[in-house]
């Protein structure tokens, strides 16, 4: 049996030079529109969008991390049917996701530019611990309260995004639906036979680029993650006035970002942004 892709768009020329890009809560492949905009010239760019997070449900329920990173190799075998290595670009749970197909098919990345979520995260005070618990369990009931109440569930979730400050363009359209991400994490932390699952000890073997917003409430990152990146050839850098997301706002910046790292493996020469 076939396993099912990641539902994708495709943009810019037939080539192995391609960027995957993929999103995190509570976005889909249209995050990514500025980058494409201003790198498909360059680079074929692919935009998924994870399950159950576009205008329409996949099916009811969760999705493991596993079958996601697995669902990830099947779309990029597809698309790549060379089976060149692609670049990864990445935000917040896209980044997650992200970390687990490069530990487990390292042989699919060139590069990686992953945003906002390292993979060393570690609230750093006891406030943040008690904000990180509060919002995802927020989200986790919203999901949950979806499955019986669609609209309230909804409802639920997007008290929750104006809370949190999120646009709100971007709050209009987040579902119950997307919390799922949420429950599984918390699922493989508590479940002693499931903490297998979890993300962790990663060691990047190729350059990758951390780029985070300095205007946030909590960063999810350590130093032990920048200083393990400085370590195996790659780089990290600071949006000093972006938010969550900052490659909406700091579009130009950011694309810059993208096409120097990328551009650098192309061109057999190391950057370090």
């Amino acid at each position: 049996m076939t396993l099912q892709r990641l539902a994708y768009t495709v943009e810019g020329e037939d080539h192995d030079d391609t960027i995957v890009f993929i999103h995190g809560w509570p976005d889909d492949g249209q995050l990514w529109s500025r980058q494409v905009d201003a790198l498909k010239a360059h680079f074929r760019c692919v935009s998924v969008t994870l399950p159950n997070f576009g205008a329409k449900p996949d099916r009811r329920g969760a999705y493991s991390f596993a079958e996601q990173v697995e669902r990830l190799r099947a779309t990029i075998e597809s698309i790549q049917p060379s089976g060149h290595p692609v670049y990864l670009v990445t935000h917040d749970w896209g980044a997650y996701i992200g970390y687990l197909f490069a530990q487990s098919h390292p042989e699919y990345v060139r590069r990686m530019v992953a945003m906002d979520v390292g993979a060393n995260t570690q609230p750093s005070s006891l406030k943040d611990i008690v904000l990180v618990i509060a919002y995802q369990w927020h989200l986790i009931g919203s999901w949950f309260l979806g499955g019986v109440l669609p609209g309230l569930g909804r409802l639920h979730a997007q008290f929750m995004a104006w809370l949190m400050k999120v646009a709100p363009e971007r709050r209009a359209r987040i579902q119950s639906r997307f919390g799922y991400p949420y429950w599984v994490l918390w699922m493989d932390i508590l479940l002693p036979w499931r903490r297998k699952n979890l993300q962790r000890s990663f060691v990047p073997t190729f350059p990758l680029l951390f780029l985070y917003g300095g205007r946030k409430p909590i960063m999810f990152h350590t130093q032990k993650w920048l200083d393990l990146l400085e370590t195996t050839g790659g780089a990290s850098a600071c949006i000093e006035d972006g938010d969550h997301w900052f490659m909406e706002s700091h579009a130009t910046e950011v694309n810059d970002m993208i096409h120097t790292w990328c551009a650098a493996e192309k061109n057999g020469a190391l950057s370090n942004a």
